[in-house]
């Protein structure tokens, strides 16, 4: 998941409600058009569209089967960017949509991540691990 820095807070209990709440939009509510998203999500959208285009259509309708090759499927709310990806790409997806999230000042939270780290930027500018489990 990608997010605007400025909508979590920045505990790690706070953060993980904040998440669950957002998550718990994806019963049909969350969107497949990025237009309901923040300009900076939109920006970070269409850069990973050049490595990962769209399985899904802005109207929701299925595209192209997420099995073919480095298709993903984004979903999006207001303050926050969802990305699934094929195991097989998953590792560049990880690496390319981290990249991204720091080119485009947002937060990134690696959800299926071990550690379940939440990056983005610190208080003194740099782009940094902010918490994750353990």
């Amino acid at each position: 998941m990608v997010f605007d820095p400025s909508a979590p807070p920045s505990d790690r209990a706070g953060f993980l409600a904040w998440y669950s709440s957002v998550a718990r939009l994806g019963d049909g509510k969350l969107s497949s058009d990025p237009v309901v998203a923040v300009p900076a999500l939109q920006a970070w959208y269409r850069d990973m569209l050049k490595h990962f285009p769209s399985a899904i259509a802005a109207d929701g309708s299925r595209v192209i089967d997420l099995d073919d090759d480095k298709h993903a499927e984004y979903r999006f709310a207001e303050q926050a960017a969802f990305a699934g990806f094929r195991w097989e790409v998953s590792r560049h997806a990880h690496r390319q949509a981290s990249k991204l999230a720091m080119l485009h000042n947002l937060g990134f939270f690696e959800v299926s991540g071990h550690s379940a780290a939440v990056w983005g930027p610190s208080p003194k500018g740099h782009y940094a691990l902010l918490h994750r489990n353990g």
